[in-house]
């Protein structure tokens, strides 16, 4: 008798559908204006699609390919967290009704450190330029504002070997492998933002500021308090929205315009001092 081999997607339909409970119950627990999660409030992040998400979760569904991106996170921290040996992963910060959860953080008085872990199929390597990379850097600040902590570490693991861009056109990114180009790894940078420095507070209050204004939105049902994204991560995030067409019938105001217009902290000379690699 032969071995017998069929298609059968009832165990990847188990994973969707449990992962569609898990982000279910994140979702109600947020509906009712529980704390805002720092990931909620990233400038990189659109702030407008955390409240569509929240008002309308029935147009954000599970996908094969969240499942894909789950697994593939997930496993990369769990595995990376075992080997580095330190500190607790997934502690709890607070800050003015903003939480958040480090992948790593090592606060004794021995060390005190906070490792945030990227796990990307990008080809290209980040660096300070790449807004993907800001993303990271600021999640990471904002970590470290809430736990006073100076000391944080962003680890990327790349899964691909290295590509680079041809060229671009409305019909798509157009990549080749160059021969020296870095293989599969890990990247990770070292950030230092001292406790007096003054873009702490800065920062903080960019962070409360959002908070609000995504909270004052959810009160009153008004989402055009909140700035949609600017370019060029509009070109590249808004079209894949689920919420796409929803956003722009809906009126943006002027003070959010004026605000999404705002020159980024990161942009202003001598901010950041940053060395590649």
């Amino acid at each position: 008798m032969p071995i017998t081999i069929r298609p059968d997607s009832g165990f990847t339909n188990l994973l969707k559908n449990n992962l569609r409970s898990r982000y279910n119950e994140r979702k109600k627990d947020r509906v009712d204006l529980a704390p805002i999660h720092v990931s909620d409030i990233l400038p990189s992040s659109c702030i407008r699609k955390q409240y569509y998400s929240r008002i309308y979760p029935e147009n954000d569904p599970i996908t094969y390919e969240s499942i894909h991106h789950f697994v593939r996170g997930e496993s990369s921290e769990f595995a990376i967290t075992q080997l580095a040996k330190i500190g607790v992963s997934q502690a709890q910060l607070e800050m003015d009704e903003i939480v958040a959860h480090p992948d790593i953080m090592q606060n004794t008085i021995a060390e005190k450190v906070i490792v945030e872990l990227k796990d990307t199929v990008t080809g290209k390597r980040l660096d300070i330029n790449d807004y993907t990379f800001r993303s990271y850097l600021r999640q990471l600040l904002y970590y470290l504002i809430m736990s006073g902590i100076e000391n944080g570490i962003i680890s990327i693991r790349y899964n691909i070997r290295e590509m680079r861009l041809i060229k671009k056109d409305e019909s798509g990114e157009y990549f080749f492998r160059p021969a020296d180009g870095k293989d599969v790894g890990i990247e990770s940078w070292s950030v230092y933002l001292p406790k007096n420095d003054i873009t702490r507070e800065i920062l903080r209050n960019e962070m409360v500021l959002r908070k609000n204004m995504l909270v004052d939105a959810l009160k009153s049902h008004d989402v055009s308090i909140l700035p949609r994204l600017i370019e060029p991560l509009k070109s590249s995030k808004c079209p894949h929205c689920p919420f796409y067409d929803k956003c722009f019938e809906d009126m943006e105001g002027e003070k959010a315009r004026d605000f999404a217009q705002q020159i980024d902290l990161f942009d202003i000379r001598g901010v950041i001092d940053f060395k590649p690699f």
